[in-house]
């Protein structure tokens, strides 16, 4: 089952209309102000709504930043945002790229950064999903089909849904014959060779058909014959295998089979390590998403750190721009491209995306922040209540009847009012209310007052 619903624990603000609460919770033993966390909190639910909408209309985001703001409060923006999309219940998985990692290889850079991280994300469960999801509709048509019974495809799809792990180990042999770690150090560095031996940046039209032959493993499938001449009897299990890896081949591609068989002998190592060594990284990197996407909606991928864009040459800059390109639809199957660029540094890249979902994170408020105001601002707090908005500007007014009672119980002090908005805002979330009624906003009032105002 996709992991888009949201879990005990995880507080759903869209039935205020939000895609997360526009205030930061209170944080005591921080060691940020708390100014401050409100302006990178705002920017980063900026971002997370912009996300979910450039999923739905599949095109990318660009976030474009200012010379003026230390670089250090995008820094803290941008990882409250992985932080947050890392939780469940968003179905969410970003991660960030900069630029000097396409020196692997302007298409590979991304795949290598994936399959690093769904190795690295319990991978078990992404494949529990995948495969339950696949044997709901079995493929009749693969020779694989035949050595299996229907019954055996419904207990199978009843094992990954009901306890991925154990199912995983189960189908995929996983850790049925040890292994010592110089034998997983060769395996891993003679993938790691036939890596570095692919074209780094092969054309599209030059991308081949990729073959993979199957990980070498020992005779755990084998059993006794009845005769030297006899066929192996192979057991139920090792033939539900089979299926299994050949719905992989054939419905993702043979470079995600072979690492799955690696996963099965010699474990996340290697499976991350096989999903690199690939003849058609942009078909690969497709595969890999789709894989994903069992598990999460949307893979969001930032790419920045584009500092050295202004010293490139023209010719590397097309290259970069054109594979930028081609990444944003690749992407765009499975999730969200975004780039986060200084506005005036790349004005090539502005250009090329200004049709994309825009994200200012110029923070107009920070400097009158970190100056000392504390008077509640209207117009502040009315763009974060906007950033964290689902679709255009919020139901909810900084001016307006719901929040004055706030900001009368703050004495219009701007970090106090944001402390009891996070609680009146989480208390209505948490009862699925769609406004903030006198109950979320007493609770706001009392949260701030129980915790002694410190």
């Amino acid at each position: 089952m996709s992991d888009t619903t949201v879990t005990p624990g995880t507080t759903d603000y869209t039935s205020l209309g939000l895609v997360a609460n526009p205030f930061p919770p209170v944080d005591p033993c921080g060691a940020d102000p708390g100014w401050m966390r409100l302006v990178t909190r705002a920017a980063a639910n900026r971002l997370l709504s912009a996300t979910l909408r450039a999923r739905r209309r599949s095109g990318p985001v660009l976030v474009t930043m200012v010379d003026e703001v230390p670089e250090y409060y995008y820094r803290v923006a941008q990882n409250d945002f992985l932080a947050r999309t890392a939780e469940p219940g968003l179905g969410i998985m970003a991660l960030s790229i900069p630029l000097e990692m396409m020196k692997l290889g302007r298409i590979r850079a991304t795949l290598a950064e994936l399959a690093e991280l769904i190795a690295a994300v319990d991978l078990p469960l992404t494949l529990a999903e995948w495969f339950g999801a696949q044997l709901q509709t079995p493929d009749t048509e693969l020779p694989e089909y035949a050595h299996v019974t229907p019954e055996e495809l419904a207990e199978a799809a009843h094992s990954f849904a009901d306890d991925p792990h154990a199912a995983v180990d189960r189908y995929l042999e996983v850790g049925s014959e040890p292994v010592s770690v110089a034998e997983l150090d060769a395996v891993v560095h003679e993938a790691y060779l036939r890596q570095v031996a692919q074209q780094v940046d092969p054309e599209k039209g030059e991308e081949s058909p990729d073959s993979a032959e199957p990980v070498a493993r020992g005779a755990a499938d084998e059993a006794a014959t009845e005769g030297e001449d006899a066929e192996p009897v192979r057991p139920r299990d090792a033939l539900m295998r089979d299926y299994l890896f050949a719905l992989a081949r054939t419905r993702l591609s043979p470079v995600i089979s072979r690492a799955l068989e690696g996963f099965g002998a010699y474990g996340e190592s290697l499976t991350a390590q096989e999903l690199k060594v690939t003849k058609a990284p942009r078909k690969t990197l497709g595969a890999v998403l789709r894989l994903m996407n069992a598990r999460w909606d949307n893979i969001t991928i930032i790419y920045d750190n584009f500092d050295a864009w202004p010293l490139l040459d023209q010719q590397t800059k097309m290259d970069v721009l054109a594979s930028l390109t081609e990444l944003r639809w690749i992407i765009a199957e499975g999730g969200v491209m975004v780039v986060a660029v200084f506005k005036g540094r790349t004005v090539e890249l502005e250009e090329q995306f200004a049709a994309a979902e825009q994200v200012d994170w110029s923070m107009p408020e920070l400097t009158p922040l970190y100056g000392g105001a504390t008077a509640f601002d209207a117009g502040w707090v009315q763009s974060w209540l906007d950033s964290a908005s689902i679709e255009g500007p919020s139901r909810f007014r900084a001016d307006g009847p719901e929040l004055a009672p706030l900001v009368a119980a703050s004495g219009a002090d701007l970090v106090t009012f944001s402390a009891m908005a996070e609680a009146a805002f989480r208390h209505a979330a948490e009862r699925s209310v769609d406004h903030l009624d006198p109950e979320a906003v007493a609770s706001g009032i009392e949260a701030y007052v129980s915790k002694g105002a410190s």
